[in-house]
């Protein structure tokens, strides 16, 4: 890029997306909460605090470590208006970085420059239209095909999401089976104390402190097991 370029990069370009990016995360944030409060205000759904604060003790405990590194690992590669692009949509490491990182390779131009950043922005962005192109085709089709699906096909479906999660945990187990041995069986205590009203002692009737505690002697058990490993 010649100097005239780069200076409207830099001047014009750059704030121009830093401004639309901010507005978009803050109103996208806002967005998220429609579908709840749909529910709330005209089906009349209750809001159990105990839902609420065992779900989000379950996403951060789980997430946490992926809101600092994912940034720091995909800004070289996604840059500012990819980055924004990327945290709207969703698929950062699925879709998004792989499709950045082939439309620099194939256009060869090294990530992080300015003509980098405006390369990867438009394969972000060509992404995002795929993906929701072929999102409303899956779900529009998919509703056609449950229609005429047989009704016992239809309830066997309720299986697929413990199936699902049963997958994810089998996963998790064998990215570390120390901790998983001794961690399943603490967590099967807490779940039965529970069931068995243990909890409702705590504030806001105590449900979330299952997880909770999981979360508090995974952590506590995954260290003392490295420290041990490390002897």
């Amino acid at each position: 890029m010649n100097s005239q370029q780069t200076q409207v990069y830099e001047n014009d370009y750059l704030p121009y997306i830093i401004k639309w990016g901010k507005i978009t995360s803050w109103v996208s944030a806002l967005l998220i909460y429609i579908p709840a409060l749909a529910l709330v205000i005209f089906y009349g759904a209750s809001l159990p605090w105990n839902s609420v604060i065992s779900g989000t003790i379950a996403i951060c405990s789980a997430m946490l470590a992926w809101y600092i590194v994912d940034p720091i690992t995909l800004f070289p590669i996604l840059h500012i208006p990819g980055m924004y692009l990327t945290y709207i949509a969703g698929n950062s490491k699925e879709i998004r970085a792989p499709a950045a990182t082939s439309a620099l390779s194939a256009a060869e131009v090294e990530a992080g420059t300015p003509a980098g950043t405006i390369i990867s922005c438009l394969a972000i962005t060509t992404s995002i239209f795929i993906s929701l192109t072929v999102m409303t085709l899956v779900a529009v089709a998919g509703d056609l095909i449950l229609r005429s699906l047989p009704e016992p096909v239809v309830r066997s479906l309720n299986y697929l999401l413990p199936a699902l999660f049963g997958g994810m945990c089998v996963s998790r187990i064998m990215l570390d089976y120390k901790t998983s041995f001794f961690l399943i069986p603490v967590a099967i205590v807490f779940r039965i104390m529970n069931t068995k009203g243990m909890f409702t002692i705590l504030p806001l009737g105590g449900s979330y402190a299952q997880v909770l505690f999981c979360v508090i002697a995974g952590f506590l058990i995954a260290k003392k097991i490295r420290v041990n490993t490390n002897r």
